[in-house]
Order: C-alpha cells, then structure tokens, then sequence
C-alpha cells in the first residue's frame, strides 16, 4: 500500500448557499460511512451537481419519486477514484444524465444530475467521502473528512490535490 494524490474540486463551482452540517453532525450519526462522513452542501433546487473527481460509477439507484422520504430521497451514485481506493456517494440527486449508470466513466467537474428538494428539508447535496485501504474489493473503508476544504472551495473552480496515506491516517492537503 501506497499513499496516492488525487485532484479534488469542489462540486458546486456555483450555486453553493450555505453549510448544513459535517461529519458526525446532527444525522450524520451511523455506522455506516456513507451516512456518518456525510456533508451536507446547501444549493438550490436544481442547481447543477458536479463530480468532485475522476472515478468511475460503482452502484446507482435513479430517483424514484414514489420511494421519496424526509431522509431517503433522490438518485443515489456511488463512485471509485480509477486506482479503486478513494470512493464518494452522493445523493438529494435528480436529472442524472441518460446513460450514466454502472461502469460509467466522469471526469471530474462532469455534471452527476441537479439538487433535488423535498417537502420539508432544505434544498443540499448529502456527499461523503471514503479512503479503502487496500483498494477495492475487499479493502478496509474509511471515512473521509474534507468538509472544511469544500466549504473554503465553494463556487471557485479551486482545485485541491489530495494525498491520501493507505495507513488510516487523515489525508493531507
């Protein structure tokens, strides 16, 4: 194992609003990373989501309005670094683009889909980030702290090169 960098930017160059909360704030409570990592990004319902960094599509459940609750709502993308040991979920995601789905390659800054909003919550994208030590399959997941870095690089094109240590020590900026 080896640590590795990777260009990261912000998925709101524009149309970010506010800070909603971090990492184990508020509901971000749960053993699962995707949940506990979790930064809520506030944006306007409809605002452009776009990927953070290169990867490819792991797993995509597409919006089904039907199925919408107060805390499970809109498309769900998970997604790998090409090197499969850095990985991000988003969600609160409509208007996903047709044909990305499993296998799909992005590129960072590539448009995922539009904020979506449900009665009662605050319009924001839910994004979480994870370090797998030993890469994909079978590595050990991590969560991700980079909420103060998308914060500080709302609506800028900023981009942040991010080492990441493969010992599970928190990754360097």
């Amino acid at each position: 194992m080896s640590a590795f960098t990777i260009d990261v930017s912000n998925p709101f160059p524009a149309g970010f609003t506010s800070a909603m909360g971090g990492p184990g704030e508020g509901g971000h409570q749960s053993e699962n990373w995707y949940i506990q990592y979790g930064m809520d990004l506030g944006a306007g319902a409809g605002t452009p989501v776009r990927a953070a960094f290169d990867a490819h599509i792991t797993k995509y459940s597409p919006h089904d309005p039907g199925a919408d609750t107060g805390k499970v709502y809109g498309a769900q993308l998970f997604m790998r670094a090409p090197n499969d040991e850095m990985g991000g979920f988003y969600t609160h995601v409509t208007n996903v683009p047709q044909g990305l789905t499993v296998g799909s390659q992005v590129s960072r800054g590539d448009v995922l889909g539009e904020v979506y909003e449900v009665a009662g919550t605050s319009s924001h994208l839910h994004l979480a980030l994870v370090e797998i030590i030993g890469g994909a399959p079978g590595g050990e997941y991590q969560g991700v702290n980079l909420y103060e870095m998308f914060l500080n690089t709302a609506n800028t094109a900023a981009v942040t090169s991010v080492t990441f240590n493969q010992d599970g020590s928190p990754p360097s900026l």
